[in-house]
């Protein structure tokens, strides 16, 4: 049938169909640019179901140190104070007033009886008494104050502060609570070396205290170790 013999409805009819058939023509050429053909390299990693994100390595991660503490927090006091036994100083008192009564018996002798001895013992007796008195003079009570990592020690009319949990600060014990050659030595600021023992503080509680801070103090030097070595 001629085109001329068509009605203007069935003219209508055949131009959608060509439109629809050009549209869908559109369609698949549209489709095709998202496959890429095999001669030009592999298929999309959609177009075969695959994911497209590529599979991720592990991220590398800082090395925790779970280390138990040696000694419970318990243990260890917020807040203590510590002073030298004054057992030194009794003797050293004791023995100054003992050259005192010394000093004024021998003095009275040497007055009523004028003899060699009397003078020679006024004068040990003076002697003595003025070396116990420098003694004590000289000898200040060692105190200790600890609050939190931070001890601030009195010894020798000096103060010297040291903070436990520092790994810069040096520290070191030795020996055991209990006995008598217990020993916590501590590197002041200038250099010297600051040594408590038993007459001085509470050997059992400094002990704990310091094996606690100084855990502290190892794990901050670990993390700065590994924090420089990356």
């Amino acid at each position: 049938m001629d085109e001329t013999d068509m009605s203007p409805t069935e003219t209508a009819d055949a131009a959608a169909e060509a439109a629809r058939q050009w549209a869908e023509q559109q369609r698949a050429q549209a489709r095709a640019q998202f496959s890429t053909p095999s001669w030009i390299g592999p298929e999309r990693p959609w177009s075969s179901g695959e994911s497209v994100i590529p599979p991720q390595a592990e991220p590398d991660h800082d090395e925790i140190d779970i280390v138990a503490e040696a000694v419970p927090r318990a243990d260890v006091p917020d807040a203590a104070h510590w002073a030298e036994k004054a057992r030194p100083r009794i003797v050293a008192g004791t023995l100054l007033l003992v050259a005192l009564a010394g000093v004024v018996t021998f003095l009275v002798l040497t007055i009523t009886t004028q003899s060699v001895g009397a003078i020679a013992g006024l004068v040990a007796s003076a002697v003595v008494a003025v070396i116990f008195r420098g003694a004590l003079m000289s000898s200040g009570v060692t105190t200790v104050d600890l609050k939190g990592s931070v001890m601030r020690i009195r010894k020798g009319g000096v103060l010297d502060v040291v903070d436990l949990a520092d790994p810069v600060h040096l520290v070191g014990l030795v020996g055991t609570p209990g006995e008598s050659t217990w020993r916590l030595r501590l590197e002041a600021v200038d250099g010297r070396t600051i040594e408590l023992g038993p007459t001085h503080v509470d050997a059992a509680e400094l002990h704990r205290t310091v094996e606690y801070y100084r855990a502290i103090a190892e794990r901050k030097r670990s993390e700065r170790e590994r924090r420089f070595n990356r």
